[in-house]
């Protein structure tokens, strides 16, 4: 029989569960609200377990899509099932929100079913099995009508598989957490990328941006300087969309990126280049100190360079969240400074490492020093 539970279930890269662990805990304590974070080395996934059952619906609505940064996905747990047999397990989750329903003195509906396992090689494992029970646990939430897409107050339902046998079942608001089961995107980056960053750019524009901020950032003509860009993998991506590069780098990019026809290479020294006039987007993916980035692209914010920033912190082995607070202080230290408005987004994507990547979007800046229309190509 499932059994009640009250907390938060969240999925991270094996490996930074006690980053994530100490993270969803610092916020939880802001908020007033005790708990205990429990992980296991390289799982891929963390538990928060709230002292109050009210508690964990409390910080469930407290947390935004980008409020934690290691967290891939997360949801509000409502029961667990401890059995070993998958056979057992579409019954007991029905059964267990059915109850959770009557307790709460409602139906049980929900617009959409994800069942997701750890990013793990254990959990790799059970992914086989996330689809055959999806398929099997669909067609009974229909039978039954607790299955609506049209529901736009009703929660997604998540089911998460773990290794050893069992499963954490519950909700999550979908404007508050990733669209993907485990917060994974399935990217199509074509083979002719010049580099595997490639595909992190791509990530980043999916998980840190709307739609809306995509269709505007990314409009054919916008100018780009690419910080750091050798081999050009970045480069290339804004090139494929039409935008226009200046790639900055003493090594040679590749030739993938170069014979875009979009894309001029500079050959100086990222940390001290500057455009002759502002441009649309700044990024940088440099393996350089990360506070070093955090103050360039401020430096930047600060003076107006570039309306759109993405950039990359390498993380040091010890204390990580240490680490990307005292850069995020720091790149906040400089936009208050200047008195930037702003929009801030990190996260710990799929396809970074021992990195966290950064979106900024400046606001309020005068539309005419950011215009395209009728600009040519800088020719530096």
């Amino acid at each position: 029989m499932p059994e009640t539970a009250h907390g938060l279930f969240l999925f991270c890269r094996p490996g930074f569960e006690p980053d994530l662990a100490r993270e969803v805990r610092d916020v939880a304590q802001e908020r007033g609200v005790g708990g205990r974070a429990h992980c296991v080395a390289r799982s891929g996934w963390v538990r928060f377990e709230c002292a109050d059952p009210s508690g964990a619906e409390f910080v469930a609505g407290a947390l935004g899509r980008y409020t934690l940064v290691f967290a891939r996905q997360w949801f509000r747990t409502l029961f667990r099932e401890e059995s070993g047999d998958p056979d057992a397990w579409p019954a007991s989750v029905l059964s267990g929100l059915e109850e959770t329903a009557r307790r709460y003195g409602s139906k049980p509906r929900v617009r959409e079913l994800v069942v997701e396992a750890p990013d793990s090689d254990p959990g790799r494992e059970l992914w086989p099995l996330c689809w055959r029970l999806r398929e099997l646990l669909e067609d009974d939430l229909r039978a039954r009508g607790w299955l609506r897409s049209g529901a736009r107050r009703a929660p997604r339902l998540h089911v998460a598989l773990v290794p050893g046998g069992g499963l954490w079942a519950g909700v999550s608001d979908p404007s508050r957490c990733s669209p993907w089961p485990m917060g994974i995107p399935r990217l199509r980056v074509p083979g002719a990328a010049p580099s595997r960053s490639a595909r992190k750019l791509e990530e980043a524009f999916l998980v840190l941006m709307d739609e809306h901020e995509r269709a505007k950032s990314l409009k054919p003509g916008r100018r780009v300087v690419d910080l750091g860009a050798a081999p050009g993998g970045w480069s290339w991506q804004f090139a494929r969309r039409g935008l226009l590069v200046t790639a900055v780098d003493n090594a040679a990019l590749a030739r993938e990126a170069m014979d875009t026809g979009l894309v001029d290479h500079v050959r100086a020294d990222g940390f001290r280049y500057r455009p002759d006039r502002p441009v649309d987007w700044m990024v940088c993916d440099m393996v350089k100190a990360p506070e070093r980035i955090a103050r360039l692209v401020g430096v930047w914010a600060a003076r107006g360079l570039a309306r759109w920033y993405l950039f990359n912190w390498k993380l040091p082995n010890r204390d990580r969240l240490g680490e990307l607070r005292r850069c995020r202080d720091i790149l906040l230290r400089e936009l208050g400074r200047a008195g930037v408005r702003h929009t801030l987004r990190l996260r710990h994507l799929y396809h970074d490492r021992e990195e966290v990547t950064g979106y900024l979007a400046v606001h309020g800046l005068p539309g005419d020093r950011f215009a395209t229309k009728g600009r040519k190509r800088s020719r530096r």
